[in-house]
Order: C-alpha cells, then sequence, then structure tokens
C-alpha cells in the first residue's frame, strides 16, 4: 500500500526555492532527481506554509515502507540527504504516514490549500481515532460543506516527539478551496456539533497558521496531546 512520507524543513531563510537560477531552487531540483531515479517513489509534492515564510512542507509518497528503506541503501539516498542539508537551517524529522482513503489524499494535497492537523499523543493514539476522523470526512461529505475538496488521515509508524509528547501521532488533511473557505466552516453551527468527533479535546496545544503558494516542479487542554494544524498549498514537482 502506498505510504507518504511527511519532511517538515525549516529553510534557510531567504531560501528561493522557486527560483531557477537560485541555489536552493536547484538544490530542490537535485532532490526530485534523485527520488525520481527510485522505481519506488510515486510523487514529491511540496509546499511553503503561508505564517512561516522559511518552512518548506513535503510529501513524498513511496510504493511502500519497504520499497523507502531499499531506497535508503541506494547512492542516490546519500544525494538527496546531501541536497536537503543544502536546504535546511536544522535537523529534520520525517515521518511515514499512511492516509486512507489514498484518493481523498491525492485530492486534499491537489487543492489551492490543505489543512494539515498533526495530533501528538503520549505513547500510542487513542482507540479509534481513525474511526473518528472517518466519522468527521463523513460529515464534511453528506452535508457538502463548501469548499471541501477531499479529506484523508493516518497514523505515523514512528514515535514523535513534541514538547515533551512522545508517541503515535495522527495527521488529518482536508483540501479546501482556499483558507476562507476553511475559516468559514469553522463558524458555522455545523462545525461547533461536529468537532468534537475529532481529538482536539485531547490536545496539549493548539496552533494556528495558514498557507503559502504552491510550487510547481494554541489552547491549552489535558497533557494527553500536541495538535499542530496549519495550511499549505502543494503542487506535484515534476
Amino acid at each position: 500500500m502506498p505510504i507518504t512520507e511527511v519532511v517538515l524543513c525549516p529553510l534557510v531563510p531567504g531560501s528561493d526555492i522557486c527560483g531557477s537560477h537560485e541555489a536552493a531552487g536547484a538544490a530542490l531540483r537535485d532532490t526530485v532527481d534523485g527520488l525520481h531515479r527510485c522505481s519506488g517513489c510515486q510523487q514529491f509534492i511540496a509546499g511553503m506554509q503561508l505564517e512561516n515564510v522559511d518552512m518548506m512542507e513535503a510529501f513524498i509518497t513511496w510504493e511502500s515502507l519497504e520499497k523507502y528503506h531499499e531506497f535508503r541503501k541506494t547512492p542516490d539516498h546519500g544525494v538527496v540527504v546531501a541536497n536537503l542539508i543544502k536546504l535546511r537551517i536544522k535537523p529534520l524529522t520525517p515521518y511515514h504516514v499512511e492516509f486512507r482513503p489514498f484518493t481523498a489524499f491525492m485530492r486534499a494535497t491537489e487543492a489551492p490549500v490543505t489543512e494539515v492537523a498533526t495530533f501528538y499523543f503520549d505513547g500510542s493514539a487513542p482507540t479509534g481515532v481513525l474511526d473518528r476522523f472517518t466519522r468527521f470526512r463523513e460529515v464534511l461529505n453528506k452535508q457538502h460543506v463548501s469548499g471541501v475538496l477531499g479529506a484523508a488521515a493516518g497514523l505515523s509508524h514512528e514515535e514523535l516527539e513534541s514538547e515533551g509528547v512522545k508517541g503515535t501521532a495522527a495527521v488529518l488533511l482536508i483540501g479546501w478551496e482556499s483558507v476562507d473557505a476553511h475559516m468559514a466552516f469553522q463558524k458555522t453551527e455545523l462545525f461547533k456539533d461536529s468537532v468534537g468527533l475529532l481529538p482536539v479535546t485531547e490536545a496539549k496545544r493548539v496552533d494556528m497558521v495558514r498557507p503559502n503558494t504552491k510550487i510547481e516542479l494554541g489552547s491549552s487542554f489535558a497533557n494527553v496531546g500536541l495538535l499542530s494544524q496549519h495550511h499549505t498549498s502543494f503542487a506535484a514537482f515534476r
């Protein structure tokens, strides 16, 4: 089954990864070229966060987790890592999520704006958390929420650590026509009635940030987990 590697890359300030003649842009193109030489890599997409102009987010979809581990043994893996080092200002912590439904994941990341909500938990994620995401997605679909273009969710294969919270993470993606469409939904009674399906009340802090242009090629709760929520505009990097 396809699995997606999630990479948050804090860039060297002022990096222009869209510049055709800029060092950062060249390094990213070389990164993509190295990934494309791997038969198990299905797609690379990247985008910038709006509030954090130096934060690039990349999703690398692999044919399977085994294919990713095979890639790590090839010379191209070293090339990819070396080029990412040129871009980032501090070490990266990539992790893998099996987003489902996968077709909805594709629609969500192809949307003009993608909401990315990551729930961090101490230890294992709550029982049935993916079922709760499914029910939330069904609300979006059945009620024909304006501006929604797709939604998918999954659990991390690795334990993640954030601000003292360490364990499995759950990631929810929702594709929107615009940030305004998402903000409008949050003001509706439907949102107020359905947000309880998400494990928000178990989050330690809620971070709200917004998206940036696409690239072509909080509140305190219980200390059980941490929710990081933002938007990114993705486009296939070809």
